[in-house]
């Protein structure tokens, strides 16, 4: 649910991304097959796990806050020999992807995305790769 809602928010306000973000299934079957990417920029959505929070208990019910993590992966292929059209779009890219999703929230969710990190990972040869890590607030309700 928070990754189709991330990846729907990437496409929604990133034109060149329209109908092109990829989740860990495209991710995954990506790596196992050993393909090149698609030219240009390529980008998935990953879960990264969550965290809980202060828990509280009562009479039939039991809520906790919880911080749900997401991570974007962005390649950039380089299509001259230097890499410089990758490194030249590079900062303006990953500043599309935290516009686009930081103090945001799917509608039921109660917290905003906040950025945790953005850092180079590593990419097959001819292509730049960063992780953008997010997370949000979220809350867990049941009824014991």
């Amino acid at each position: 649910m928070l990754i189709d809602a991330v990846k729907t928010r990437l496409e929604a306000r990133i034109p060149e991304l329209a109908g092109e973000v990829g989740t860990a299934v495209d991710f995954t079957s990506l790596s196992r097959s050993g393909q090149a990417l698609r030219g240009g920029v390529n980008v998935f959505v990953l879960p990264a796990g969550s965290k809980g929070l202060q828990a509280t208990a009562g009479t039939g019910y039991f809520v906790q806050g919880v911080r749900r993590a997401v991570s974007i992966v962005s390649m950039l292929q380089s299509t001259d020999p230097k890499g410089r059209r990758a490194l030249e779009r590079l900062d303006g890219w990953l500043d599309d992807i935290t516009q686009a999703v930081c103090g945001w929230a799917p509608d039921e969710v109660p917290g905003v995305f906040e950025l945790l990190s953005e850092r180079p990972v590593q990419a097959p040869a001819g292509v730049m790769a960063f992780m953008t890590d997010l997370q949000i607030t979220d809350r867990l309700r049941t009824t014991p």
